[in-house]
């Protein structure tokens, strides 16, 4: 009976916390299929699925909490919810989790070995193991690292995100990517990390495991009250209002200027138009992309027409998709928007929604194509205001009874359950999982690093961590100063090296 450990993210999707980062719903699509009796998923998914059931399999889940956000502490707890499934949750802001995770591993003594996202594949890459490891790279992190590095202005954080990056690349046996783009890219990482070598002529390194989401049965059962502690906010929108939503956070490849001033040109022409948002900053990512919408929208006409929920309940959410008529998503036009994809474009779709969007990622141009909603040009206000006056003159004149909104509505729920179910996107991992392998290159990569972590060894290893550990200290200085240097802050610096 095979034997998985799993190193992914938290909160999780079933978990109602204050906000809902990607990096948690990325992870909940590799391990709901491993830990579920069945679904709905095609002839392909099913075969790969039932070999791995009737093959039998051990699960531990490892949760790398992200405390910023969850109201209270997290601490470090396990809970075996089965003989078959266990789970350890633990702070990503623990300095001591490389030497847990060990722990972890050494007395689970895996099989396989899946890291979801790109810090939790770090930190399996850093561990001591001999089996098959898998590292699921959710978003390119080195058009992450510039995008960050352009908002910041500071090239500070590359070593950061290239240091991670490498490690991963180097150790891992199979790597999956969000997009055939980024997939493109991880191939010339891996020729630059010595990986396209003699040994691994002919081996299909990376695999494309876009976004995915749960089948959701649509409007039944849904509660028509309005959520407790959003009465107030969302009263501030008419009953007769076309309600256009922004749903989750504000990151650095959103397009806040080309954002305002699409929907402020659509206000003028569409009176019972209202920009309604959940989220905000990105909590220790960006909080400079929120901030400069928020003070545009101040010096508006139109400004009692934004209306900001912040971060909403996770079991809120599916109430907002039901009042909302339209769905938004606006890219900066950049490397991580053509690399990466986007969650809540599936979300939306999933929930019957019609959409605007640029048309800079896989899944925008995918969508759109299908017919789930409009597509505008990045950087293009006039674009974006035309698409959004577009879809209110159809409900003005026709509502949500207007056959081109309900087209839209059932064009995006046929492209999610034809392409974004989970059994459906994972059938990769499924397949690999009934007889995982290491790459045929281990053990002779030559570009410094396969071995465990590829951080480096002896004086040279050592003081390289030291420097760059070094380095973000200063740069947390810089950004939260000295006030806010607390002592868990000093004791993750001194875990960096």
């Amino acid at each position: 009976m095979k034997r998985i450990l799993i190193i992914g993210n938290s909160p999780l999707p079933e978990e109602n916390t204050k906000s809902r980062p990607a990096a948690g719903l990325r992870t909940w699509q590799f391990l709901k299929p491993l830990t579920r009796e069945g679904g709905t998923m095609s002839a392909g998914a099913d075969r790969a699925f039932s070999a791995v059931k009737r093959h039998g399999f051990i699960v531990k889940f490892v949760s790398v909490a992200m405390p910023e956000c969850y109201d209270g502490e997290v601490l470090y707890k396990e809970t075996a919810l089965s003989e078959k499934y266990a789970e350890i949750l633990i702070s990503k802001d623990d300095p001591h989790i490389l030497k847990t995770l060990q722990g972890v591993c050494d007395e689970f003594s895996p099989d396989a070995v899946i890291g979801v996202n790109t810090y939790p594949s770090f930190l399996a890459s850093g561990l001591r193991f001999s089996a098959p490891f898998w590292a699921d790279l959710n978003g390119w992190a080195m058009a992450e690292a510039q995008a960050q590095a352009y908002k910041m202005d500071s090239d500070d954080y590359l070593d950061h995100y290239y240091n991670m990056e490498r490690s991963i690349v180097s150790r891992a046996d199979k790597i999956s990517v969000v997009s055939k783009p980024q997939e493109h890219a991880l191939y010339g990482e891996l020729a630059a990390f010595g990986r396209m070598g003699k040994d691994s002529f002919g081996y299909k390194f990376v695999e494309h495991i876009p976004n995915g989401t749960e089948w959701f049965e649509g409007e039944k059962g849904l509660n028509d009250e309005v959520p407790s502690g959003l009465e107030k906010v969302l009263g501030r929108v008419p009953k007769d209002a076309f309600f256009m939503l922004w749903m989750g956070g504000y990151n650095t490849w959103v397009d806040e200027i080309t954002l305002f001033k699409g929907v402020c040109e659509a206000m003028q022409k569409c009176e019972k138009l209202y920009f309604v948002s959940t989220g905000g900053e990105i909590s220790g990512l960006d909080n400079k992309t929120f901030a400069k919408f928020k003070e545009l929208i101040e010096k508006s006409e139109f400004r009692g027409r934004f209306v900001f929920l912040g971060w909403v309940d996770t079991a809120d959410i599916p109430y907002i998709y039901r009042r909302a008529h339209l769905g938004l998503n606006v890219d900066r036009k950049c490397a991580e928007t053509f690399f990466g994809a986007r969650n809540r474009l599936n979300e939306m779709m999933k929930f019957g929604l019609p959409i605007v969007t640029t048309l800079g990622s896989e899944i925008a141009r995918e969508c759109t194509e299908y017919g789930a909603g409009l597509g505008v040009r990045s950087g293009n206000h006039e674009e974006l205001a035309s698409a959004i006056s577009t879809i209110y003159r159809e409900w003005y004149n026709g509502g949500r009874d207007s056959a081109r909104l309900r087209e839209y509505g059932l064009r995006g729920r046929e492209y999610t359950e034809k392409f974004c179910l989970y059994e459906v996107v994972c059938e990769p991992v499924l397949k690999w999982l009934e007889n995982p392998r290491p790459a045929p290159d281990r053990g002779g990569v030559s570009g410094g690093g396969r071995g465990f972590g590829g951080l480096g060894s002896g004086v040279f290893g050592l003081l390289k961590r030291f420097l760059r550990a070094l380095k973000s200290g200063v740069r947390y200085l810089k950004q939260n100063g000295i006030k806010k240097f607390s002592k868990k802050a000093w004791q993750k610096f001194l875990g960096k090296f």
